[in-house]
């Protein structure tokens, strides 16, 4: 049987103990627990794999470092199909209190996790971030699959149907009268 990720973690104590946290959350789990997650993609493809190591740095920062996984199926915004894609979240977050602790984890290149001095937080919560973080703005098969799996056909407009349909002006010169940019129109010939 497997070992649940903690549902609560003193981060202190953790970076204090350099303790790291390594498995998976399944996906009955994910479904249950990460809900902002499940609600972004098409389908979950498997189990989220994680490998979280809580440390202290030279700076005295308490940060979480380490990596998190899952294969999801979304939807590509060019052709509309579906399309599976791995994510790899690297994980560097420092754990802050105040904007002296923020300016200094900032100032190491780290993204910042706020928390309380005797706050407990979920780690679900992070991962849960980080891989929401990953997922791409606009969904799109990568550019090596277009043509093969993204069936997209984009219809260039040439000068000859420009000529087609300026057939069509009596009807645009009627309009121009109402239109403001109709002066310019006149200062273009």
């Amino acid at each position: 049987m497997r070992e649940r990720i903690p549902q609560r973690v003193d981060y202190q104590r953790y970076t204090d103990q350099g303790i790291t946290l390594k498995g998976v959350i399944s996906l009955e789990e994910s479904h249950k627990d990460l809900v902002r997650f499940t609600k972004s993609i098409i389908e979950n493809m498997g189990d989220i794999q994680y490998d979280l190591v809580f440390e202290r740095d030279i700076s005295g920062n308490r940060i979480v470092t380490g990596e998190v996984s899952a294969e999801v199926t979304l939807q590509c915004q060019r052709c509309m199909d579906n399309f599976k894609l791995e994510l790899k979240c690297p994980v560097s977050i420092a754990f802050v209190q105040n904007d002296f602790d923020q300016q200094q984890a900032e100032d190491s290149l780290y993204d910042i996790f706020w928390l309380q001095k005797k706050e407990l937080f979920d780690p679900r919560i992070l991962i849960e971030d980080e891989l929401l973080l990953a997922l791409p703005q606009i969904p799109m098969h990568s550019e090596s699959e277009i043509g093969k799996d993204c069936d997209v056909h984009v219809e260039f407009i040439t000068g000859d149907d420009v000529e087609a349909n300026d057939a069509g002006a009596g009807l645009s010169e009627q309009k121009d009268e109402d239109n403001p940019f109709a002066i310019l129109k006149q200062l273009k010939k």
